[in-house]
């Protein structure tokens, strides 16, 4: 099915004292988390027993060399997808992207956390270097991706290039629902001189003209039957799984949870598991949804979800008229088309816990509601 989101590099806010030693350590001695190495530390090496704060000692002292660095703490995240990446390449990876950033020198800690759906490895340093200069951080947060993706040879450009080009393959009946593919897998786009430029990693990466835009919606023919297949699953399966939109939820540290502004529901997990169908639903603020985007990835088509099913019918069965569907081919999981799909992910999979924890709440106080149409 639909391929998870790429892996996370988070830069946490730089902070005067090294509150992070404390929390990663508090999370060892809590099982949650493993210390995967410690490396450039010296002369702690000749301790029978290093503790936390020695560790913070340490680079507090290293930290003293450059007064004028007055927020030396370095701390870092690497997050895979889930938990099927293996822990010792991924604390590799963050080694290597540490060099990459101009740490190789530096007294730094790796440790692994596993108290969240997402598997990633925390990174401790100082920004002050044994010389007393500050590492440099300029376009930090820009260099961290294009490193992390440099690492895992990715081709930033092309690959945006590709994923403009397999967006364009879909029937889509509008603009808007072009740009929700392409946002759906991470882009931000900004329309500007009849071209839609696409940004991703804080850059601009590809840019789809107007011309071909239009050539692409003007040759979107509407596919009724299909429309219709889609009602009869859908109708099939409301009756089985709860299909209300309800706010998504992430995972947090100690067991807790984060509501998000992203709505799913039962039905639309199983139809995407299931038959590659994407239910994608529109609110306005802390309003329930209005409406719903409807992303057929076998057959390559986006539908309003109107000209399919209402969403109040879809939600109560009872306010629509059940009937038995004639002269169409309903699918099951089992005989759907081998297709592959866009590497498409609904916006909550992508952020990662620490992030959410952090910018959860201005994120929340910004959101704005779209005013074009599905």
């Amino acid at each position: 099915m639909v391929t998870p989101c790429a892996m996370i590099v988070k830069i946490f806010r730089a902070s005067a004292s090294f509150k992070a030693i404390t929390y990663n350590f508090d999370k060892i001695a809590k099982g949650q988390a493993t210390l995967m190495k410690v490396s450039g530390f010296g002369a702690l090496r000749q301790l029978h027993e290093v503790r936390p704060e020695d560790y913070r000692n340490y680079l507090e002292a290293q930290s003293g060399l450059n007064r004028n660095v007055r927020l030396p703490q370095f701390h870092a995240m690497i997050s895979a997808p889930d938990h099927s990446f293996d822990k010792d390449k991924l604390a590799k990876l963050a080694g290597k992207w540490l060099d990459l950033m101009g740490y190789k020198d530096q007294p730094y800690l790796l440790v692994h956390h596993r108290d969240t759906d997402q598997s990633h490895v925390h990174m401790v340093s100082t920004r002050v270097s044994r010389e007393g200069k500050k590492i440099d951080s300029a376009f930090e947060h820009r260099r961290a991706i294009v490193g992390l993706n440099k690492l895992l040879q990715k081709d930033e450009a092309h690959q945006a290039q590709i994923d403009a080009s397999r967006v364009l393959q879909y029937q889509c009946s509008t603009k808007a629902q072009v740009l929700l593919l392409l946002e759906g897998m991470g882009y931000h786009i900004h329309e500007k001189d009849g071209q839609f430029l696409l940004h991703k990693f804080g850059r601009q990466l590809f840019a789809i003209s107007g011309q071909r835009m239009e050539e692409r919606l003007a040759s979107y023919v509407p596919d009724k039957q299909r429309a219709t297949q889609l009602k009869a699953i859908f109708r099939k399966y409301q009756a089985v799984f709860n299909a209300a939109p309800e706010r998504a939820t992430v995972s947090l540290s100690g067991g807790r949870t984060l509501q998000t502004n992203v709505y799913r529901s039962d039905l639309g997990d199983f139809l995407k598991e299931s038959f590659g169908i994407d239910l994608i639903f529109h609110a306005s603020g802390d309003k329930p949804p209005y409406g719903y985007t409807i992303i057929d990835h076998t057959q390559q088509r986006v539908f309003k979800g109107s000209e399919v099913l209402k969403l109040a019918e879809m939600i109560n069965p009872a306010l629509g008229v059940t009937s038995s569907v004639k002269g169409t081919m309903e699918e099951s999981p089992d005989n759907r088309p081998d297709h592959s799909p866009l590497t498409y992910f609904r916006p909550y999979l992508s952020n990662d816990i620490d992030d959410q924890q952090i910018h959860g709440p201005r994120r929340r106080r910004q959101k704005k509601a779209r005013s074009n149409t599905r």
